[in-house]
């Protein structure tokens, strides 16, 4: 797919798209995913919850802006809240929180959603895996 000129996004979108926050790995974390998109873009989460509450969390992208603007949105809607909170973040919330996107880029949402959801997945079953094996000492 032909990577968009981010310099026509405007708004939120465009703030994202140029200066994506919450951009690059984590070294510590207790979740984390990595998904492909049919588009053929990959995006990766990170997330370091604590007490329940996504405390820090970053995503990575080799696609172009709209999955760059995506993912920053979905780190931004995601951090403070409670894992499970964050994990039913959804593809329409991301794309009301960034404004305007291009209708054939919307697709980059569904995939920061997704993969965001799988990261708070893999933390929770992290977690689920350390207390059964507390309680099998």
């Amino acid at each position: 797919m032909e990577c968009e000129d981010i310099e026509t996004f405007t708004g939120t979108a465009g703030e994202h798209a140029r200066n994506p926050h919450n951009h690059g790995p984590l070294s510590d974390f207790n979740g984390h995913a990595r998904i492909t998109g049919p588009c053929g873009d990959t995006m990766d989460f990170w997330v370091d919850v604590r007490n329940g509450i996504v405390e820090r969390i970053s995503f990575v992208t080799d696609g172009c802006g709209s999955s760059m603007a995506c993912g920053s949105m979905a780190s931004c809607l995601a951090k403070g809240k409670p894992c499970e909170e964050a994990a039913a973040l959804q593809q329409q919330e991301i794309l009301a929180a960034l404004g305007c996107l291009p209708g054939e880029f919307e697709h980059c949402a569904l995939l920061a959603a997704n993969t965001l959801k799988a990261a708070c997945t893999d933390y929770l079953e992290r977690r689920i895996s350390l207390n059964d094996d507390k309680r099998k000492e």
